[in-house]
């Protein structure tokens, strides 16, 4: 096993890590997945596979976190889905799934992995925002403990792709966007909320006088 083999792997089983993490917060309600956000993911995730796959020349080592990340995500999603467990879905969200439908049939008419692949990132930007602005409203909870483990593994990710053979630049587009920069904006927004909260409980005693 060679050094991008390697992160492959690990990239894959931080994934799977952070599945469980997650699946455990949904269990006892610290995390309320965005109804819009993860049927993107679910839909999406499929297309990404297997346009990942291609991307990266079949590389499997490159694409466990993509296969991992896409059954984890899709056992959670009817988990919650069936157990009414999810949020409740915003115009954002069905404006994002619209998309995913648009891009899913130019992907099937035209076969082109490289210009679907690129950008279903954009759309995965774009399922993030119901995400996103429930933690900003209050209405989607979730644990930042998830989040961060997530970042960790697509961190690996593309250490994979860095250390292993010369790969098409548009690999690196998946982990980095949905992986790193949607993440960290979540990661960041999840302690912008915890911050804001913990200062709300602080009373300034010179208030008093």
């Amino acid at each position: 096993m060679n050094i991008s083999q390697f992160f492959g792997l690990l990239a894959g089983l931080t994934a799977l890590i952070t599945y469980f993490f997650y699946f455990r917060q949904v269990l006892k309600n610290h995390s309320t997945p965005n109804p819009a956000t993860w049927l993107i993911w679910v839909l999406v995730g499929l297309i990404n596979l297997f346009t990942y796959l291609s991307v990266t020349g079949n590389n499997w080592w490159q694409s466990f976190i993509v296969i991992a990340v896409f059954f984890c995500m899709s056992g959670v999603f009817i988990y919650s889905l069936f157990m009414g467990k999810l949020s409740k879905l915003s115009s954002v969200g069905i404006t994002s799934l619209i998309l995913a439908i648009i891009i899913g049939i130019f992907w099937k008419v035209t076969s082109n992995d490289r210009i679907a692949n690129l950008l279903l990132q954009g759309i995965y930007l774009i399922s993030y925002i119901p995400t996103g602005v429930g933690i900003i409203k209050g209405t989607v909870k979730e644990h930042h403990v998830a989040w961060i483990i997530a970042f960790i593994a697509y961190v690996f990710s593309v250490l994979s792709i860095w250390t292993g053979p010369k790969a098409d630049w548009i690999a690196y587009a998946h982990p980095v966007i949905n992986g790193l920069v949607c993440n960290g904006i979540i990661i960041a927004l999840l302690f912008y909320k915890k911050s804001k909260k913990d200062n709300s409980r602080y009373i300034d005693p010179n208030s008093f006088t």
